[in-house]
C-alpha cells in the first residue's frame, strides 16, 4: 500500500508514530508540514499525524499506530 503520514514539527503524537515507523521499518512516506517545500495533503486535516492510504484519510493521531499494526 502507499501510504503517506502528514505531521509537524513539535507534535509529541508525530514522534511516537514516527518511531514506530521506523522500528517497524515500514514503507512510509512522511511529510513535514512545516517545512517549506511540503506538499500537502488531499484534503484539509485538522490533527496531526494523519495517515493518508492513496488519498484517502485512514487514521490520525496515536491511532494510526494501531491501523498500521492491523494493515501490515
Amino acid at each position: 500500500m502507499e501510504y503517506n503520514l502528514f505531521i509537524g514539527k513539535d507534535c509529541h503524537d508525530c514522534q511516537k508514530v514516527v518511531e514506530f515507523i521506523v522500528k517497524n521499518e515500514l514503507k512510509v512516506d512522511i511529510i513535514n508540514l512545516d517545512e517549506d517545500d511540503a506538499t500537502e495533503p488531499p484534503v484539509q486535516i485538522f490533527v496531526r499525524p494523519a495517515l493518508f492510504v492513496k488519498g484517502g484519510l485512514k487514521a490520525y493521531g496515536t491511532d494510526i499506530i494501531a491501523y498500521l499494526k492491523q494493515n501490515n
